[in-house]
């Protein structure tokens, strides 16, 4: 049984599909009541086998316990693909602590939360696969997506850790990189703060990039939809600091500008998937 987060949309109803298509049994997990199950009875209809559990990742309760009640419904966890998750486009001025602690709530606790409960069912068996679904951004950072980037980093971190002991038992542990992606989870990122830019990807990409990884004999420890970002990423090692004096610039030539209206707090919010 392969379980995936955030399933609902985007990357993960694309991965899903995908994995659907190779005839995996999958169980589909958000927050969405009305979306997730319309997306497990499509893939149903289409021959696929998918349940949905629908929880929320804010709440701590609703998280543990999950994959052995997936377990339940759908057999043994083979695949975790953690791709749930959720964007705050503010700088680290108008970042409130509560959004900060809302952010790694879902996007890095729920994560861990998954990864201990699915190592712990992996282990006995000797084999399974467990594929974080990071960013680009939590190797890079980025002005007014400081919150989420510190989570992804958080992911980034944790990953490698789990990927080390991960290996005693058998059990192979990825982690999935990719840049900006069309899906969406911008939509509720409004304003001036964070638009995605240049090269976007789309979520198939990203989902051919998971699928791939969880059928390979020996996946790669690191996953990069967007290869090239590679080279930034060496960049940044060999000269840090450099890329941010490029940022540094753009974000202080945007607060020069006019003001605008502040944002409701919906219009600030989160993006979520």
């Amino acid at each position: 049984m392969i379980l995936i987060t955030g399933a609902s949309s985007g990357i993960g109803e694309a991965t899903a599909r995908a994995f659907a298509k190779a005839g995996a049994r999958l169980v589909l997990v958000s927050e969405q009541e009305e979306q997730l199950p319309a997306v497990a009875q499509s893939l149903c209809e289409a021959g696929g086998q998918a349940a949905a559990i629908v929880a929320d990742f804010s709440k701590p309760e609703q998280v543990e316990g999950l994959i052995a009640r997936a377990e339940q419904v759908m057999g043994p966890l083979e695949v975790l693909v953690n791709n749930a998750g959720v964007g705050l486009g503010a700088s680290v001025l108008d970042t409130k602590p509560s959004d900060l602690r809302f952010l790694f709530e879902v996007n890095f606790f729920a994560l861990a939360s998954l990864c201990r409960q699915a190592l712990a069912v992996m282990a006995p068996r000797g084999q399974g696969r467990i594929i974080n679904v990071s960013s680009a951004a939590g190797r890079l950072g980025g002005t007014t997506i400081g919150a989420y980037a510190a989570t992804k980093g958080a992911v980034h971190a944790y990953t490698h850790a789990l990927r080390m002991e991960a290996r005693a038992y058998g059990v192979h542990v990825s982690e999935v990189l990719p840049i900006s992606v069309r899906t969406r989870f911008f939509q509720n990122v409004k304003g001036e703060k964070y638009r995605p830019s240049g090269i976007v990807l789309t979520s198939e990409q990203v989902a051919d990039s998971i699928v791939r990884c969880a059928a390979a004999r020996h996946p790669k420890a690191e996953v990069l939809p967007y290869r090239p970002i590679r080279a930034v990423f060496v960049l940044d090692a060999l000269f840090p600091g450099l890329l941010d004096r490029f940022a540094a610039k753009e974000f202080a030539e945007a607060v020069r500008r006019p003001p605008t209206p502040d944002p409701s707090p919906q219009e600030q919010g989160e993006g979520r998937e």
